[in-house]
């Protein structure tokens, strides 16, 4: 009972301070049964409030998907239901038109039976001389700076000043770790709204085509205050375990076949805006993508094992070969990881925009989902409620820094510091 009521709370807040919309402007969502079913419950009780009971109707529910048509004066809501009653960071997609969120609702790539092109990354283990030594570089004190860098903006909200001044942060950083390597660079991906993402790019000697990805999302969120949004955990844990997995790749002098792409998502908290516009757009490019690996929250030491991986809406086979390589370069000793398995639903992070368009992506968590850290959201998310010595998230820039060696292989020898 406690648990619905601070949902209730939460809504009502939302709803006394939510703009009038106009049927002109609404949106089709894609959202899952469960979250849909809430959302529909707390509007039969709490809309009537603000006369918007006609502000949204449900148009059918494909494999566990809802398709939703939404008034923008409802979406504060929508982002209640999501953020505190289903405690999702995304939690739901938005779409132009009908056609597109009947197509995003009934997409074959997020049945459990589908397997990519076994061709598409390789499986192969052989990295050690690279690996092993950058393994020995991450450093927990480097990863907490950069939480407390982007915390201290106080609010990270995709529409604000600091949203955006955090990008621009971020990318300042990331210039930085570049030893004036000719082969990376750091550029904003404009959107329509006010922050950008990030990306960053070593290009790849051999293969430039192929790209491995690794990404975080930028903003945070408190619907009851958007100024008290630290999001030290949701997701500046995130941000800076790229973050620390680029430095040590750079600091290393890894040469890589492949590209390998560092990117800090905008806007994930209020549909996966960002990440979802960048893979749309990679994908009409005819950018290939080869493998997407999601990092959201990885301060919290919420569960038993180190971190858990996400199996739903993500490449099993992907996970598994992350798996594998837990299992070849993190038993017992100064580089362990324990893990297990859980689940967090429809677009929970942005590892779900990669997924839609076919590209094998993973998600490992901090925890298992019932067990998050319940200060996201709120001005409570600050590195006192996280390990503010880096050490969990520093698992997990391990396991980016083998993911991203291991599939972006080698060129050739390291390349020397300038």
């Amino acid at each position: 009972m406690k648990a619905k009521f601070l949902v209730s709370a939460a809504m009502l807040t939302v709803l006394l301070t939510a703009p009038a919309g106009s049927q002109e402007n609404q949106q089709w969502i894609v959202i899952g049964d469960d979250a849909a079913s809430t959302f529909a419950s707390t509007m039969a009780v709490v809309g009537a409030e603000r006369q918007l009971l006609g502000t949204f109707s449900v148009v059918e529910s494909i494999n566990g998907r809802t398709v939703m048509r939404l008034d923008p004066a409802a979406e504060g809501l929508l982002h209640a239901v999501v953020h505190v009653g289903h405690h999702r960071c995304g939690g739901y997609t938005v779409h132009p038109t009908r056609e597109a969120a009947l197509a995003e609702a009934g997409n074959p790539f997020y049945s459990p039976d589908f397997v990519a092109d076994p061709d598409l990354f390789p499986r192969s283990i052989d990295q050690h001389a690279i690996v092993e030594p950058a393994l020995d570089l991450v450093d927990g004190a480097e990863i907490v700076a950069t939480i407390q860098m982007l915390q201290d903006l106080g609010t990270r909200y995709y529409q604000s000043e600091n949203g955006q001044k955090a990008a621009l942060e971020l990318q300042r950083r990331w210039e930085d770790y570049s030893a004036g390597r000719s082969d990376f660079s750091v550029s904003l991906y404009e959107h329509a709204w006010r922050q950008n993402s990030v990306i960053a790019t070593i290009q790849g000697a051999e293969l430039p085509d192929e790209i491995v990805v690794i990404g975080a999302h930028l903003d945070s969120i408190n619907i009851s205050d958007q100024n008290a949004a630290p999001g030290a955990d949701d997701d500046a844990s995130g941000i800076a375990t790229v973050s620390e997995v680029l430095r040590v790749i750079l600091e290393s002098g890894v040469q890589p076949k492949r590209t390998l792409q560092f990117m800090a998502y905008a806007a994930e908290e209020v549909g996966l805006l960002g990440s979802g516009e960048i893979a749309l757009n990679y994908q009409s490019d005819g950018r290939r993508v080869i493998a997407a690996l999601q990092m959201d929250m990885t301060g919290f030491a919420g569960s038993e094992e180190n971190l858990y991986f996400v199996t739903d809406y993500v490449s099993a086979d992907l996970t598994d070969f992350l798996q594998e390589l837990i299992g070849e370069y993190n038993g017992p000793g100064a580089h362990q990881i324990t893990f297990d398995e859980t689940q967090c639903g429809y677009a929970c992070s942005d590892h779900n925009s990669w997924t839609k368009i076919g590209v094998p992506s993973a998600f490992p968590f901090e925890a298992r989902f019932a067990d998050y850290n319940r200060h996201i959201h709120s001005p409570g998310d600050t590195l006192s409620n996280i390990d503010a010595t880096g050490t969990n998230q520093a698992r997990f820039a391990k396991l980016g820094l083998e993911f991203m060696i291991e599939l972006g292989k080698s060129a050739g020898p390291p390349i020397a510091n300038q």
